[in-house]
């Protein structure tokens, strides 16, 4: 069995045994977890910073997961490098 990490706060976990890309894998539980409900929609995650850290990978894994993200619209982001939110709030159009 490979070594594997996790990230408690998001259940984040790495298998590095498995020939899946990191930043697959990373987006994979992300996305997991909002489908789940485990991550409400608006709620902040970690800077990649923090992520990479505590998973133990480079910031460009945890930046590349975050952007496959917010292209599959999962995430937003806010200009001058704000966290990502999970499910963004809805707009002005969809709440009047």
């Amino acid at each position: 069995m490979g070594k594997s990490r996790t990230n408690s706060a998001l259940l984040v976990v790495l298998q590095r045994s498995e020939r899946i890309p990191l930043h697959r894998q990373i987006a994979t539980s992300i996305r997991d977890a909002i489908r789940a409900g485990r991550l409400a929609r608006g709620s902040s995650l970690p800077p990649s910073r923090v992520l990479a850290a505590d998973l133990g990978v480079s910031r460009g894994v945890v930046v590349e997961a975050y952007q496959q993200l917010a292209a599959e619209g999962y995430l937003a982001s806010e200009a001058g490098g704000r966290r990502p939110c999970a499910w963004p709030a809805l707009s002005r159009r969809e709440s009047t």
